[in-house]
């Protein structure tokens, strides 16, 4: 088969929907198939080109496995406005549908890219030339800006958002999501047809489970103790985070000698974190700076316990990619997230750690007072639970497959 990939994020990108784009598009092409794959020049998640590449209108060239990569230009979203990221939205949008217009008619196309714009860019070639395409929603728009207060409920702009999102969906061969509440909305409220829907998590590849020499390397680098409490966030700080009531929380347990955060990873929201920790005079939270990917386990290794917050209603709507790499990790999760999220269902089933409500500093606060005390091996037992959880949920052998077999569907449809 002919099969094509638009993924607006790929390698060498290090975020999670460009290693699932370039795993997919890999299979594929082991399996035999001619695959080609549409994607962006490399610039997340610092906002910035990567060093190597000149952007221009369409760059092609052949990449391991015998994928051929088609880079268009966009712009670069610098900042975490709505302005900036809908002109990256856009630009992509435009130029891999001209692209799309005119290459050889594939026997399917695979959707991974921004939504409503350029998702309806690829909906709308994909539609005029008569080729199923298969649409991965990451986040739902426009549930999402309105979970962060960018939109209000009910306005115009909400109205045709949702207009726009339910018009691209009904257009797709199939939809994968990669949450039960987003099949839910998608089936109740959006009301497409179930059998149009495949609930597919995001995955990661089994890495080996972190050692004590990690742990302690890692610490050593940021000058912690190894009878440190530590806390640790890793991932962008941007403002759907929430990490302020973090900062506050922890702040408020700076009696506890041995309680640190530390806050590994830069972003739009870096700033005005150090700003609050300031203000706060804290003693006890720290901030590690960015990182490579390759550094991702070392960094989760140093941690007694993983904290990931949300914001307001966000955990309603999105699955943070980040809860993957901390559950590979084997670490107990300290999740911030609505008691009816799937984020909250993971944590609790999976017995992997503890969920409080977004903007509860005072019950977050109490469950750090709660959590300091535990035995290290009733930790080691959490954080073993969600390793266990996540190969069984969130690998590569669990979810590719079943990706892929879709696309196959798709096609023969």
């Amino acid at each position: 088969m002919k099969i094509l990939v638009v993924s607006c994020v790929f390698p060498p990108e290090p975020v999670t929907s460009a290693s699932t784009s370039h795993a997919l598009a890999c299979e594929l092409a082991r399996q035999g198939n001619s695959v080609t794959v549409i994607t962006s020049y490399p610039s997340r998640p610092g906002g910035r080109l990567f060093s190597g590449f000149r952007r221009r209108f369409l760059e092609r060239s052949q990449a391991e496995n015998n994928l051929e990569i088609v880079r268009c230009f966009s712009t670069i979203s610098r900042t975490a406005t709505l302005l900036s990221r809908l002109a990256e939205n856009l630009s992509f949008g435009f130029c891999a549908g001209f692209a799309m217009a005119r290459m050889p008619r594939p026997d399917v196309i695979y959707a991974n890219t921004w939504p409503i714009f350029a998702a309806g860019i690829a909906s709308f070639v994909a539609k005029t030339r008569r080729i199923p395409i298969v649409i991965s929603v990451q986040d739902i728009y426009p549930e999402s800006l309105i979970s962060l207060k960018k939109l209000k409920s009910g306005s115009r702009a909400a109205q045709m958002l949702n207009s726009f999102d339910t018009r691209i969906a009904r257009t797709a061969s199939a939809l994968v999501v990669i949450s039960e509440r987003a099949e839910q909305i998608y089936s109740r409220e959006r009301e497409i047809p179930r059998k149009q829907i495949h609930c597919i998590a995001n995955w990661r590849a089994k890495k080996e489970r972190p050692t004590v020499e990690m742990a302690r390397k890692q610490r050593n680098i940021w000058g912690i103790k190894d009878d440190t409490f530590l806390i640790v966030f890793a991932g962008s700080v941007v403002p759907a985070c929430g990490l302020e009531v973090v900062i506050r929380a922890v702040s408020r347990v700076k009696d506890e000698p041995l309680a640190h955060l530390m806050i590994a990873g830069s972003g739009s929201a870096l700033e005005s974190c150090k700003s609050m920790a300031e203000q706060l005079q804290t003693r006890n939270v720290e901030f590690g700076g960015s990182f490579l990917e390759e550094q991702t386990f070392e960094i989760l290794a140093a941690a007694n316990i993983l904290i990931l917050p949300t914001q307001g209603d966000q955990s309603l709507v999105s699955m943070p990619s980040k809860l993957i790499s901390y559950m590979m990790s084997g670490r107990p999760i300290l999740a911030l997230a609505r008691s009816e999220s799937d984020l909250a269902r993971v944590v609790n089933t999976s017995g992997c750690g503890w969920t409080v409500e977004p903007e509860d500093a005072d019950g977050l606060e109490q469950l750090f007072r709660t959590i300091l005390p535990l035995e290290s091996s009733e930790l080691t037992r959490m954080g073993a639970l969600g390793r266990e959880y996540a190969l069984a949920h969130f690998s590569t052998e669990a979810c590719l497959p079943r990706l892929v077999t879709v696309l196959e569907n798709a096609a023969k449809a």
